[in-house]
């Protein structure tokens, strides 16, 4: 039976992947899947250019925006020709990449520790919280993980049996790791430490890893370079190289205790691994190595961290920036599974023993518990009847098909992606009457936007000037649309 146990694992993660598959873009982290969304279809419109990845808050340009390699859209708006313009084919090619991973980290626990804790791992990975929810996200983040894991095995294969096939993948996979985030780069510590069983002293001198490490620096230096030209031209960006300010750099929040409770606790703990997860990970780090094959994941385990204190400000902000610290994580959780969780050892056991055993039970329990709760309230907030999608729907009936919008919804571009119009994304604080009247001159045509955006008074009662001052086109309790005094400047 234990030899079909992974397949069982893999079917039950596919089946709780599969729960409202076909849903819009929309609930947490909506912003996110509807940039990724907007580049994949205007891949599959404005004619496949890889290298030149278009967003829809461009305004009246092109689009053209500096960012991630976006293979992961480009491989979606390839299988647009097939299937359609849907949700439904991101979403369930993600969910093909994390079904990947499960097997791939099963492979590398297996070869690594054994098979018990492998399968105990692969479990907990399938079922946490947020690995369900991203993993059919429309995101990069399920590849980007497929491609970390792949790299990392396919890299040990290398090192154990020294076949090039084995070489060549893994460099590929990491490369395309760092292409979509380039503080994927942390992957070389694990990778250095497998290299370094292999080697000892004399790993700076192996010709095949220089090799390695140029397969993947070349493309990821060009990439960045020619992503940067972008901007330099177009002046648009997701602000990848914003050091100090954006989202790497910060160094000052390494001294800020919020930055940590922000990152172990809020969402680690409650929301990654759920309390419960937390405690049996604790007490998996303190179990004994049994051979330094294992020490790989404390390696991998000490990256994630180096690369949270690097894109502090990305961790802090944002908790998908935690998902690659899971995979090893759930390693640690596995072993704890492993070593207590066995009927026979409950009864050959003393009462403290037999105490914790118990406690580990119910913190299994508990993990699938507070999991599935953390799970239902995620993908409660896919919402139909939400505001934001009707509006949406509205501003598809009410407006020309290449109308430009400015959306009012705290800068987000879920609207735009939803409404399939080009624009811009705004708050409430950005809409004056100087702004509007150069919107205006570049072409917008309507302002649309969730009036909960206006809640302060001040901006109630600019919200009340533009319903007065514009047409209203459509108009609700929850958001409005107004025809702008354009004209064809």
């Amino acid at each position: 039976m234990r030899r079909y146990a992974i397949y069982i694992i893999i079917f039950l993660a596919l089946s709780f992947k599969l729960y409202q598959i076909n849903s819009p873009i929309l609930g947490y982290h909506s912003w996110r899947q509807a940039d990724t969304a907007a580049i994949a279809r205007n891949f599959h419109e404005q004619g496949y250019q890889l290298f030149y990845p278009q967003i829809d808050w461009g305004g009246n340009s092109a689009g053209y925006v500096e960012t991630e390699f976006q293979i992961y859209p480009f491989v979606v708006a390839l299988l647009y020709k097939i299937f359609g313009v849907k949700e439904l084919v991101g979403r369930f090619l993600s969910v093909i990449f994390s079904l990947v991973t499960i097997y791939t980290l099963y492979l590398l626990v297996r070869k690594h520790i054994n098979e018990k804790v492998a399968l105990w791992t692969c479990m907990v990975y399938s079922i946490l919280p947020l690995n369900l929810y991203y993993s059919r996200a429309f995101m990069p983040e399920s590849g980007l993980i497929m491609c970390s894991v792949v790299g990392i095995y396919m890299f040990s294969q290398w090192i154990t049996y020294e076949r090039w096939i084995y070489f060549f993948v893994s460099a590929f996979f990491i490369t395309l790791a760092c292409l979509i985030k380039i503080p994927s780069l942390y992957l070389g510590l694990p990778l250095l430490y497998l290299a370094w069983l292999k080697f000892g002293k004399k790993v700076f001198a192996q010709k095949p890893l220089w090799f390695y490490s140029m397969l993947i620096f070349i493309p990821v230096e060009l990439w960045y370079y020619h992503a940067h030209q972008i901007y330099l031209e177009y002046n648009l960006s997701f602000g990848i190289w914003d050091y100090g300010v954006g989202k790497w750099g910060n160094w000052e929040l390494l001294f800020n205790p919020e930055f940590y409770n922000r990152i172990f606790l809020k969402s680690i703990a409650e929301r990654h691994l759920t309390w419960a997860g937390l405690v049996v990970f604790i007490i998996g780090l303190f179990i004994k190595r049994k051979g330094e094959g294992e020490r790989l994941f404390d390696f991998w385990l000490i990256s994630v961290l180096i690369y949270f204190a690097i894109a502090a400000q990305g961790n802090r902000m944002h908790e998908y920036y935690q998902l690659p610290f899971i995979a090893p994580a759930t390693v640690f959780v596995g072993k704890s599974f492993s070593k207590y969780l066995s009927f026979s050892r409950y009864r050959e056991s003393s009462t403290p023993k037999r105490l914790l055993i118990a406690f580990i039970i119910l913190c299994g329990i508990s993990i699938l518990t507070l999991g599935s709760v953390r799970y239902y309230k995620y993908m409660k907030a896919e919402d139909v009847n939400s505001p934001k999608y009707i509006l949406s729907q509205e501003v598809r009936q009410k407006t020309e098909e290449d109308a430009l919008i400015i959306t009012v919804d705290n800068r987000e571009p879920t609207i735009l992606y939803l409404s399939h119009r080009k624009g811009w994304c705004k708050s409430s604080a950005d809409i004056d009457d100087g702004s509007l009247i150069k919107w205006e001159q570049e072409g917008a045509r309507y302002l649309v936007g969730i009036k909960g955006d206006f809640e302060r008074l001040s901006g109630k009662q600019r919200l009340n000037q533009l319903l007065s001052n514009y047409r209203t086109v459509a108009s609700t309790d929850d958001y409005f649309i107004v025809k702008l005094k354009y004209e064809d400047f």
